[in-house]
């Protein structure tokens, strides 16, 4: 179907109207495979169905598991990018009457902006939106505590994350503060047995560095509450906040049984340091509590062992109780016990209990130092239905047993459709056998030469220790299998941040040495890169590969006087100089990119956005006028923050296409006048949020010919997946409400395969698109 509209080409000072055509081509989307990847928060069982079975992620939205084909299935390909809160599940509750209903309540970091709670009648297949009055933010320290919102059968609890206790009776239509309650943050709530169950941080009565008490309970419905007894705390030296916190908790016929964690010595944040994602915890306790006609009986102690590390996942079934540990130095350990906590077994430590059975190449102990890669174990579940399987969440995904019951029990990671990884950047080379390179949060970076199998693994040394977190990634065009990248350094520091350089199409990889000695500041700024976890900035390489640009960068900032470039491909290093239009020297921030067949020219783009220009391969910016109309947006960040996407055109000297967050860009540089022209590709009311390149017809020459240009954006009031052909006089939208894939990073066009694209999402994984056959 044709439908035709009305657009505005912007060129220089002058508007003309055109005409748009904007056409709707069926496509179908495909993950690119890496399978889990991220913190998965939390799991469902349905006491009474038992093929209902959902997880709670912690950016990637709501997941349901598919038994019969023994898959996970993602609940929020329909969110849109402007309101990104379902893909962040603070909590979920179902129904025990009716094993269709869902309620999830979700929340991003947007300031200012609420909760929201969808409800959904057919297993998570539609949700009905409705809005909660306070706060709620499924990627906030302490996401893996228990369930905030629990179902009564009447009423829904909500025990929120910074605004205290709430209660709803129409099922979520409108709330009320539960005004006696003696607390404010809360870690969860559950109704049992006639009574509700609160933990809490124990925050709005704390005596200096001491939590005030964090379990409550009430015997009568929610009108006043009573603070339950908890195990002793031993104080832990070095904390800056003391106390335990209860995390969270389950129940059989005679006990009630409560996990609880402190802040550790090296917590990354006082408040909420007693989490898993607050880099420590310490003083981790389990306590069981007989229940009686009168509500909860005398506490007892049942800690299976004790030391510097937290406890958090917890539950009891078919006579059995289940826990492990989190930030345990010499691996995480997940304890079983049949006799509800008087005695356990440990059932997995490291490698040399229990065994684990890896599945996903990138998760083998020769890949991760020899060790097992499980972290922020914060969830375990027996299932209900089946007495000898069992999950446990991770920082990386899920995992099952089968033979719980058995003398050796065998865990496997099972991802298989969870795709909850961070991509930050997306690259479709023209030439060689990569197909596309994958910057990515945590894992690093991929290169894949079949877009329908996995990689053996992410970047690494040539040990095969993982580099973490790839923010952007260089090469010419006329050698592919040079490519230069931005890492962080891992976890165990067995590799350091910098620049990582392969020179055989990422089949292996060497890390540069670091330029020191070019200035104070920036060796301390080099010598931080180096450790763990910390960004390396942006990079860009000119078209004959001699030349590197480095934006090392300051967390998200590409300061100016951070500047670095090497003509000997990384051997040495001089500061680049970055001048205003007058000449003079300047501060702020740049993002570099090379011209892609002119080997002496970069492109700057500033944090207001100014236009630079390197004539000499990078040794000195210039300021140059844009194009009237051309926006004051910020390409100065990395990682999540960077708003924008440029794309500079193989084939042709000084062409780029620019999605500025407020529309799409073609802009021209022309050596010979050193000078922008150019045009904006939307319409005024239109916008681009990420842009990429590719093959513009079939059996056509990338390089040669005009380019298909991908984006997402708003076209006619319209959020999607867009392409034009024709430099924007045509549009055809090439999604539907069903796909959207949430938050979107970066795009590309595959520059061999007409009509293919790829998706970098920040919350369903790696995608891409083509047109339906």
């Amino acid at each position: 179907m044709v439908v035709p509209g009305k657009g505005v080409c912007y060129n220089g000072r002058k508007k003309r109207k055109v005409t748009v055509f904007m056409e709707n081509v069926p496509y179908q989307y495909r993950h690119i495979p890496i399978g889990g990847g991220g913190y998965v928060t939390g799991f469902f069982f349905h006491p009474k169905d038992k093929n209902v079975f959902y997880c709670r992620t912690d950016i990637g939205g709501m997941y349901r598991f598919d038994y019969q084909k023994e898959e996970w299935i993602s609940l929020i390909d329909h969110v849109q990018y402007e309101d990104i809160r379902e893909t962040c599940p603070i909590s979920a509750a179902l129904d025990a009457e009716n094993a269709d209903r869902l309620y999830v309540a979700s929340g991003s970091w947007k300031p200012g902006s609420n909760g929201l709670l969808t409800v959904s009648s057919d297993g998570g297949k539609t949700f009905e939106k409705k809005e909660l009055p306070f706060y709620v933010h499924g990627n906030l320290h302490g996401r893996g505590a228990g369930e905030r919102l629990w179902y009564d059968g009447k009423r829904l609890w909500m025990a929120s994350q910074l605004d205290g206790l709430w209660v709803s009776d129409d099922e979520g239509g409108s709330w009320r503060l539960v005004e006696h309650f003696p607390e404010g943050p809360c870690t969860f709530v559950t109704c049992m047995k006639g009574m509700v169950l609160v933990g809490t941080e124990g925050l709005k009565q704390r005596k200096d560095d001491m939590r005030g008490n964090s379990l409550f309970v009430s015997l009568d419905g929610g009108r006043s509450f009573l603070p339950v007894e908890q195990p002793a705390y031993e104080t832990v030296e070095g904390s800056k906040m003391h106390g335990l916190v209860a995390q969270r908790c389950s129940f059989d016929e005679e006990y009630l049984y409560v996990s609880f964690s402190a802040n550790g010595p090296r917590s990354q944040n006082i408040e909420r340091g007693y989490t898993c994602d607050c880099g420590d915890c310490s003083c981790g306790r389990i306590a069981r509590y007989r229940l009686t006609e009168n509500g909860l009986g005398k506490m007892e102690d049942i800690t299976p062992e004790k030391g510097n590390w937290g406890f958090s996942a917890m539950d009891a079934r078919h006579g059995l109780l289940i826990t492990a540990t989190i930030h345990r130095r010499d691996g995480d350990a997940v304890y079983l016990s049949s006799d509800r906590g008087r005695t356990w077994k440990k059932v997995l430590q490291d490698l040399h209990t229990g065994r684990m059975a890896f599945r996903l190449s990138y998760m083998k102990t020769c890949y991760n130092g020899g060790h097992n890669l499980i972290h922020w174990l914060t969830d375990v579940k027996m299932d209900p239905h089946r007495k000898r399987v069992a999950w446990f969440n991770t920082g990386t995904g899920v995992f099952r047993t089968k033979n719980l019951m058995d003398e050796t029990v065998v865990w496997e990671d099972w991802c298989d459709g969870m795709e909850e990884t961070v991509h930050i950047n997306v690259h479709s080379p023209y030439g060689g056998q990569i197909k596309v390179l994958d910057m990515i949060g945590d894992l690093g970076g991929f290169a894949f030469t079949d877009v329908d199998r996995h990689c053996e693994n992410s970047f690494a040394d040539e040990e095969g220790n993982r580099y973490i977190t790839c923010l952007s990634c260089a090469w010419p065009d006329d050698d592919p299998d040079h490519i230069v990248v931005t890492a962080r350094g891992n976890w165990t520091g067995k590799t350091k941040g910098g620049l990582i350089v392969s020179r055989d199409g990422a089949k292996s990889w060497q890390r540069l040495p670091m330029p020191m000695g070019l200035s104070e500041e920036l060796d301390t700024l080099l010598n931080h890169i180096s450790g763990v976890n910390i960004n390396a900035g942006w990079v860009t390489v000119s078209a004959d590969g001699k030349t590197y640009v480095w934006a090392p960068s300051e967390r998200i900032f590409l300061y100016t006087k951070y500047l670095i470039v090497s003509h000997d491909a990384g051997k040495t290093f001089v500061c680049s100089r970055v001048l205003d239009k007058e000449g003079k020297k300047t501060e702020g921030m740049l993002k570099p990119l090379a011209d892609r067949c002119n080997a002496a020219l970069i492109f700057g783009f500033g944090d207001k956005g100014q236009l630079y220009v390197s004539r000499d391969g990078g040794d000195t910016f210039l300021e140059k006028d844009a194009p009237a109309g051309f926006p004051q947006v910020n390409f100065g960040l990395v990682d999540c923050a960077d708003r924008t996407e440029v794309r500079i055109c193989g084939g042709e000297t000084g062409t780029m296409y620019i999605a500025t967050g407020e529309g799409l860009w073609k802009l021209v540089y022309d050596p010979d006048k050193d000078q922008f022209t150019g045009k904006r590709l939307t319409a005024p009311e239109d916008k681009a949020f990420c842009v990429g390149l590719g093959l513009g017809r079939p059996e056509g020459d990338y390089l040669k010919e005009q380019k298909a240009v991908y984006f997402n954006g708003i076209i006619q009031g319209k959020y999607g997946f867009y392409r034009t052909l024709d430099d924007g006089a045509t549009y055809q939208r090439i999604n539907t409400e069903k796909q959207m894939y949430g938050t979107i990073h970066s795009v590309d066009g595959d520059k061999h395969t007409f009509g293919r694209f790829y998706i970098a999402t920040g919350s369903s994984g790696l995608l891409y698109g083509e047109e339906e056959k």
